[in-house]
């Protein structure tokens, strides 16, 4: 099956994430909150690794994706939980950004809960036409439109430092382990933090911090999440084979840089 990047679905359909059929608006992923919508040059991550010529697709405002309806982009998204990622980001940001010297590991007030649905509900808005759900997106799902349930115990929500401009969407992965284990994935990259979401019986284990060891409290509780400043993952971390890892991916694989100007350059 050939390599696609399509991001922008009919005006019209069922949405990614709650299913309602009518009207669908554009979800910029990840939010403009977070990222500076600019322009960017989208490519699939295997065309990407491999350096080959593939499909390549212009954004001009940012990664938008046409495919949720208004309550789960306008409201639930937008107006309820990426203040809370939103806010995250922008202190990790400042960290990064300060002078001081830092311990390895700092404590970043947050909100954890409404973190792990605001990356959840981008990463859904990610491929057109893809409602259809299995087990563990279906519960997903139900954790998106329901604040009262608690993070799936069956399910880690990882985080770590990312300090590289360059964006991933990544989706219906597969990372498989010689040396034991195997995962299928959601990841999500932008400046300055990385989350990728997989099952905990998946056998493969990793050291990244864990938004799911905040389960307890309620969704609006201000709660202090550990992040690591000094081990900070290689920026092709889940993306580029290892000597003793394979990756796979799906059609929802898609890494972003921003594209030059357009024009002659001045030269002064």
């Amino acid at each position: 099956m050939p390599l696609t990047l399509i991001t922008r679905g009919s005006k019209h359909g069922r949405c990614n994430i709650c299913g309602a059929v009518g009207p669908l608006t554009e979800d910029h992923t990840p939010p403009k909150g977070c990222v500076r919508p600019t322009a960017m040059m989208l490519e699939h991550a295997v065309d990407r690794l491999e350096m080959r010529k593939g499909i390549k697709a212009k954004a001009n405002d940012g990664v938008k994706y046409r495919t949720l309806c208004s309550r789960c982009n306008n409201a639930l998204l937008g107006g309820r939980y990426d203040p809370a990622l939103i806010d995250f980001v922008n202190r990790v940001s400042g960290l990064l950004e300060s002078p001081l010297l830092l311990p390895a590991t700092v404590t970043v007030p947050a909100k954890p809960h409404l973190i792990a649905r605001a990356v959840w509900g981008h990463m859904a808005a990610v491929g057109v036409d893809r409602y259809p759900k299995g087990p563990d997106t279906e519960m997903l799902r139900e954790f998106f439109l329901d604040e009262s349930l608690p993070l799936p115990r069956q399910l880690n929500f990882y985080y770590w430092l990312y300090p590289y401009r360059r964006q991933a969407l990544i989706k219906d992965a597969g990372v498989l382990d010689m040396r034991g284990g195997n995962a299928v994935f959601w990841m999500m990259k932008f400046y300055p933090m990385a989350f990728a979401i997989w099952r905990t019986d998946s056998g493969y284990r990793s050291n990244y911090r864990d938004l799911a060891q905040y389960r307890s409290g309620r969704p609006s509780d201000v709660q202090y999440v550990m992040l690591d400043l000094h081990s900070i993952p290689h920026e092709l971390i889940l993306e580029a084979p290892t000597e003793t890892q394979a990756i796979m991916y799906g059609q929802e694989a898609i890494v972003a840089n921003g594209r030059p100007p357009l024009g002659r350059v001045l030269r002064v």
